[in-house]
């Protein structure tokens, strides 16, 4: 089979997207070129009003769909009142959301900040005190754990977390990370390191911080119960437990907290991305008095973080999840997703991972030909919207409100652009991704 013949060429107006972003934008996330303007529900529209199927979600963001008509009134009612309540008074809205999260979860208090990068480095504040407080470590000596391929986030002290680091940002911030004070590396999923690095420094570590389920390594699930006996190991040493639920929460993973699955309770646990169904950035921390009680004035918050906008929109927001039963509704799509990929008998693909709605396909990878960028791109050009996750995977999540009819057209893209992939000539974003990223 020869190369295939499609026209890839930018358009004026996309190109123009494209050039602003060059010439005067910093960072961000590699985009590629498609310039979105519209959305709802599942559907995305670009510049030139080409539609696309929502597969990516923002990351799991929009788990309740782009503009959800309960959360977008919610949101547009709060704004018309007043958008922000200062800081030294009481917003009800704040109150009234940390009450609806202690009665579905049954945490004792909720601390609301903006991004999720925040909350994460908000868990780590809280669990040091604790650790220097309530387990008496020693000053300067108190550890954060993390997990091997873990994601929290991209501010100094979340990356800080990590096990893989970019050059340039040292000195990251001491005693945190997936490397126990005596070098012991702990590995997602393994209980056997675990125990090691709490032989060797339990009393010197205050928290063990996991998302349950790995999304930026690309929708990993831990072997079957591993979280009951990370929870087992927490309580035998005196160390808090604290789930990531960013990314896996709020039904994304087929539950409306991803660790509910194993029955485990964790010491504290961190919310983000859908927590207010795409509508305004909130995220926050849960967690009961013995942790969250330690916390004085002015020592975690932020000038965004619970503001009347916000929080009404993850009220509303946390409604839908529940009356929708959008946990359910993940793991039908997400099995639908999977049993149709898989009998499909995809070339190049060596397996799927993943729950809920939220999964990834995994490439034996072929460059220059066959690599999830390229696969990426292609999509983006037949309309549907999807990412590179790790560096052999492409990240499929759609919103958890997509249609089955429009679920199964956008696999059906899917599988096409997967067989086609080797016979694809150059793609025009293929330069703007950093491979580094599994772009």
């Amino acid at each position: 089979m020869g190369s295939l013949q499609e026209s890839y060429s930018l358009s004026a107006k996309t190109q123009e997207v494209v050039n602003d972003y060059a010439n005067y934008v910093a960072g961000g996330f590699a985009p590629y070129p498609v310039a979105l303007t519209r959305t709802l529900n599942s559907k995305a529209w670009d510049v030139d009003g080409k539609e696309y199927i929502d597969f990516l979600s923002m990351y799991a963001v929009v788990n309740m769909g782009h503009s959800h008509p309960k959360i977008l009134a919610a949101a547009v009612e709060a704004m018309k009142e007043g958008a922000i309540v200062n800081l030294p008074f009481h917003n009800p809205a704040y109150g009234k959301l940390a009450r609806k999260l202690h009665n579905m979860f049954g945490y004792d208090k909720f601390v609301a900040l903006t991004s999720g990068g925040e909350a994460a480095d908000a868990a780590v504040k809280i669990a040091r005190k604790w650790g220097y407080l309530s387990k008496k470590i020693p000053d300067g000596k108190c550890h954060i754990l993390t997990a091997a391929s873990c994601y929290h986030g991209v501010t100094i002290s979340t990356v800080s977390l990590a096990s893989k680091k970019s050059n340039y940002f040292g000195p990251f911030v001491p005693h945190v990370g997936s490397t126990s004070p005596s070098g012991k590396v702990v590995n997602f999923g393994s209980i056997e390191d675990l125990k090691e690095a709490f032989e060797a420094d339990g009393e010197n570590i205050a928290a063990f911080m996991i998302e349950p389920m790995q999304g930026a390594a690309g929708m990993i699930t831990p072997p079957k119960g591993y979280l009951k006996g990370v929870e087992a190991l927490c309580k035998e040493y005196n160390v808090l437990f604290i789930c990531d639920e960013i990314q896996c929460g709020l039904g994304r993973a087929g539950s409306d907290l991803f660790h509910l699955r194993e029955g485990v309770r964790p010491d504290m646990v961190v919310l983000g991305k859908a927590l207010s169904g795409g509508m305004y950035a909130l995220s926050g921390v849960m967690g009961d008095d013995r942790t969250m009680g330690l916390l004085d004035n002015f020592e975690i918050g932020s000038t965004f973080a619970a503001t009347p906008v916000g929080c009404a929109a993850a009220i509303a927001a946390l409604d839908v999840l529940v009356e929708e039963k959008l946990s359910d509704r993940a793991n039908q799509l997400g099995a639908l997703l999977i049993s149709t990929l898989e009998a499909a008998k995809l070339p190049h693909v060596t397996g799927f991972s993943g729950a809920g709605l939220f999964w990834s396909v995994v490439f034996e990878p072929k460059p220059p030909k066959i690599t999830p960028r390229r696969i990426v791109s292609l999509l983006a050009q037949r309309g549907v919207l999807v990412s590179a996750a790790g560096l052999n995977r492409v990240r499929i999540c759609p919103p958890l409100t997509i249609s089955k009819e429009e679920l199964l057209e956008g696999i059906e893209r899917v599988i096409e652009a997967i067989r086609d992939i080797e016979h694809v000539g150059e793609l025009p974003s293929e330069s703007l991704f950093d491979p580094r990223h599994g772009g």
